[in-house]
């Protein structure tokens, strides 16, 4: 966002803000007697709002920033327009939040990084100047924000965007790739000082023919490496494959459009201007022809070149790898021996696994038929052993059993045969 002026600019700052504080914010009521007291009575000062309010602002602030999809602003759009209500009524704890947030972090100046676009020169005044600063000034209304975790968030989707057509540790993306991957030239630029500043990417320039610049990306959790000169080889060819590319979209589009106009040329009655449009067509398709060879040639190139650079660190660890069995005085047969034992102790976990996984089915196994032969047992004592209704009005007037039901009941019991489990 350049500016505060801008009637689409202003109606999305507020579209996000009403997003993510609610339907109802505390700027709907601009005659809200209670709400301007309590604003005017706010004087700012860390003593004057709990650990809550400051939590709440820090997060507000965030998200917008990211639903805006910005990754920087002005400090005076941030204090005075993006929170404020009608009639000019602002929080005042915004700026003290910004400096808690900058004390934390969380929020950079444009002014405290270094542009890597600008000479080498430059880049070692302004280190020595940061070093020579022992006091922060305060955040003015024209210094840039930098919302430090909105960039390491976009830095990242932009490496999970790269890693799935590259499969090197290292990625070069032209400068207007790289641009294109963020709202404005502004927030790409400030991204591009902040990445480079903590080394996690490196910016390429090449000013000895036609000005060709880009960024170096570490697809890895490791820093970028130095720019080398397969670097710039690299990134004019990216450069030509991009040129090539918008070239055949562009060509597509006129054939296309040729084609149509031919149609409706020849559907309209006028055949020589559907002869006309035909023969443009053919133009573009012999044109587009003529281009695609081009553009597979340096994708191949590209491919080649990355597939050296893998090569080339499989070779490099296979150096160290003969220069440490050199070192420690290790032979070949003995690594191949130790990697044997260790095939052989992979082969006994699977076998135990396998043994302790059938033992643990048999012990199953053996509950179920343990509750099967319960079962059978239980409806067997069920079958010989009459089942004998009592009448609950006769219960009253029973008399106990005499002796010789005892003996019979004790001989039917003796006579039930009980199978083994």
């Amino acid at each position: 966002m350049g500016g505060g002026g801008g009637g689409e600019e202003r109606a999305e700052l507020e579209a996000a803000v009403r997003e993510e504080v609610g339907g109802g914010g505390w700027w709907d009521d601009p005659d809200g007697g209670e709400l301007r007291a309590r604003f005017k009575a706010f004087t700012g000062q860390r003593r004057d709002w709990p650990q809550p309010k400051l939590l709440f602002w820090k997060g507000l602030l965030l998200r917008v920033a990211r639903r805006l999809r910005l990754c920087s602003a002005p400090a005076r759009l941030v204090m005075g327009v993006w929170f404020a209500r009608p009639g000019g009524l602002t929080p005042l704890c915004l700026p003290q939040v910004l400096e808690e947030m900058r004390a934390d972090g969380e929020i950079l100046l444009k002014s405290e990084l270094i542009d890597p676009t600008a000479g080498s020169l430059y880049q070692l005044v302004r280190r020595m100047s940061q070093m020579a600063v022992i006091s922060k000034q305060p955040i003015s209304p024209d210094d840039i924000l930098v919302f430090k975790s909105l960039i390491e968030e976009r830095a990242a989707d932009i490496v999970d965007q790269l890693r799935n057509s590259h499969w090197t540790s290292t990625c070069i993306v032209t400068i207007s790739k790289f641009n294109a991957f963020f709202h404005g030239r502004e927030d790409s630029h400030v991204a591009l000082c902040y990445l480079t500043q903590c080394g996690k990417a490196r910016y390429i320039v090449d000013r000895t023919q036609d000005s060709v610049e880009g960024v170096k990306f570490s697809l890895m959790t490791a820093q970028v490496p130095a720019v080398s000169k397969l670097d710039h080889d690299t990134l004019h060819l990216i450069l030509t494959e991009e040129k090539l590319q918008q070239q055949l979209d562009v060509l597509d589009r006129q054939w296309e459009i040729s084609r149509r106009r031919a149609l409706v040329s020849f559907k309209s009655g006028d055949k020589q201007s559907a002869y006309r449009y035909v023969r443009q067509s053919k133009l573009f398709s012999e044109s587009r022809k003529r281009c695609t060879p081009l553009l597979e040639r340096v994708e191949e190139v590209i491919s080649l070149i990355a597939s050296a650079e893998t090569t080339k660190k499989v070779n490099e660890a296979i150096k160290v790898s003969i220069q440490a069995m050199n070192e420690h005085h290790v032979s070949v047969e003995e690594v191949n021996e130790h990697l044997k034992e260790v095939d052989d102790l992979v082969v006994t976990q699977r076998e135990i696994d396998a043994a302790l996984g059938s033992v643990i089915h048999q012990s199953m196994d053996s509950e179920e038929n343990i509750e099967e032969e319960f079962m059978k047992l239980e409806a067997e004592l069920q079958d010989e052993i009459p089942h004998i209704q009592e009448d609950p009005v006769s219960h009253a007037n029973e008399e106990l059993p005499n002796d010789k039901d005892v003996d019979s009941l004790s001989n039917n019991l003796s006579n039930i045969k009980l199978e083994a489990i």
